[in-house]
């Protein structure tokens, strides 16, 4: 076998065991081995800290939505973090003060993660609750998550973003993706080694929590530092977040390029901190999870090189070649169709699964060109 074909295997290989072995393994060995943690009802001192800017529409809902969970008002700090809103966000917050909300503005347009840093410096509660304007929780949240600090193993606790999807091909791949995430999600959190904690709905312990790079997202650095201290990240699915996914395929990639840069910068921040003597299984997690999964995006590319250069030489290159081309043609087609209004059934997931990777590609090539994901673009 020549170099180029023991390269192409092993390229074709990654996104095989990152999107389907890896998937099976951990929902094989989820119904084998299984870590019991301690979830008592307790009540401990809260902060629920709000990231805003320029939520005009969405904060006042929130806002309700955050007073009426279910848990001790007199145990429940409720902050929202504003990055220097330009609308009528901080106007809107600052009308629940009587309520009990507290505003804590910050200016010179910080980015996300480095104003909730700042924010978390100016919580009372021994927990850290963390959530995006947009974000509808379940009555139940505070206190489901609440419960699995009673366990002193736990930094941090992810729940469950729902989202309400559209019709457009868009909203319908990010509705299988999601699935596919919920359902790797589930088998994962046996072991307590959850590598991911959505923006939109987690809780870290306080004594447990260290700020995030700017550049980097929560979402990652939170489970990463709870990893490296040698604590566990569980999952409550009774903790809900609703939010509406993004609709316009321009939206979904411009997002997807601005969290994969940040994807790129944790990816580097992490390798260079890597936990593996005190936590091995959440590193096995994160490298098969995530690290693999991102750089299916830049292996397409000489992984088709590869297999062109590669197709006069054996039959089976020539069979994998015309696979590859009808995986590209039916991405096109089946975006294609969704712009001229006829829907593929069965093609949103797979023009979905593409538009990530290419994100990934195109941020990757601004990443290492210097560019970073500091400012703070909403999308929705």
């Amino acid at each position: 076998m020549t170099a180029a074909e023991v390269a192409f295997w092993i390229l074709v290989f990654c996104p095989i065991y990152s999107m389907g072995l890896y998937p099976l393994l951990m929902l094989m060995l989820g119904r084998i081995v299984r870590r019991r943690f301690i979830r008592e009802p307790i009540t401990p001192p809260v902060s629920l800290i709000i990231a805003a800017f320029n939520e005009e529409k969405a904060i006042a809902a929130k806002l309700e939505n955050s007073l009426a969970l279910d848990y001790p008002h007199d145990r429940l700090e409720i902050l929202v973090a504003s990055d220097a809103s330009t609308d009528r966000t901080d106007d809107l917050v600052r009308a629940f003060e009587s309520r009990g909300v507290r505003l804590l503005r910050f200016e010179g347009g910080l980015g996300k993660s480095a104003m909730l840093n700042a924010a978390a410096a100016n919580a009372a509660g021994d927990i850290l609750c963390f959530s995006d304007a947009t974000g509808m929780w379940s009555a139940e949240s505070v206190r489901a998550m609440a419960a699995h600090f009673a366990d002193p193993r736990v930094g941090c606790v992810s729940g469950w973003v729902k989202y309400r999807y559209g019709n457009s091909v868009t909203a319908q791949g990010f509705g299988v993706y999601q699935r596919f995430v919920m359902a790797l999600r589930r088998a994962e959190a046996a072991f307590g080694a959850g590598v991911n904690a959505p923006g939109s709905i987690h809780a870290v312990r306080r004594s447990a929590f260290v700020p995030s790079p700017p550049d980097t997202f929560m979402d990652m650095a939170d489970p990463f530092h709870t990893a490296c201290q040698g604590l566990r990240t569980t999952f409550e699915e009774s903790a809900v977040s609703v939010e509406e996914s993004r609709t316009r395929p321009k939206d979904e990639f411009q997002a997807r390029v601005r969290i994969n840069l940040r994807s790129w910068r944790f990816m580097f921040y992490a390798l260079t901190r890597f936990p593996l003597l005190r936590s091995p299984m959440y590193c096995f997690q994160l490298v098969s999870h995530k690290f693999l999964r991102w750089l299916i995006g830049p292996s397409l590319i000489p992984i088709l090189a590869l297999n062109i250069v590669l197709a006069g030489e054996r039959p089976i290159y020539r069979v994998t070649l015309a696979m590859q081309a009808a995986f590209y043609l039916l991405t096109i087609a089946g975006f294609v169709s969704d712009r001229l209004g006829v829907r593929l059934r069965g093609l949103s997931g797979l023009v979905f699964f593409n538009a990530v990777n290419w994100a990934y590609v195109v941020a990757l090539v601004k990443y290492l060109a210097g560019r970073r994901a500091r400012r703070w673009v909403p999308s929705r």
